[in-house]
């Protein structure tokens, strides 16, 4: 759990945006590891507000870092779902939208389609 801990600060501070991607794709990674008994509703709170990054590159990460807690995670579906529209509409080959549809899909929720919308820059 400590090697989480300072993943997600990682995440959290490191200087360039390349950085703080890398940190979250470790994380989603690390997170396939841990068992439902170690997620806290600590844990998931941080994870949640890892999501408000301003790069939608670490918002996927993080966002597939919530998908492989799983059910434990719960708690971050009302975010996930406030954010998909927006992410949704995102311009970019890999966008946060599959790493939110993912988790979504993971914490036993149905994503709605993807709305018709311009795409914006992410």
């Amino acid at each position: 759990m400590e090697l989480i801990k300072v993943t997600m600060e990682k995440v959290r501070s490191d200087k360039t945006v390349d950085a703080r991607t890398e940190a979250a794709e470790h994380l989603a990674n690390l997170a396939q590891s841990i068992s439902s008994k170690e997620v806290t509703d600590a844990l998931v709170s941080d994870l949640i507000s890892l999501l408000d990054s301003p790069d939608d590159s670490v918002r996927y990460g993080v966002a597939r870092a919530v998908g492989n807690i799983g059910p434990a995670a719960k708690a971050a579906v009302p975010k996930l779902e406030e954010m998909l529209p927006k992410a949704d509409c995102i311009n970019g080959a890999i966008t946060s939208a599959s790493g939110i549809r993912y988790a979504l899909i993971r914490l036993g929720v149905k994503p709605p389609p993807p709305p018709k919308c311009s795409r914006i820059a992410g």
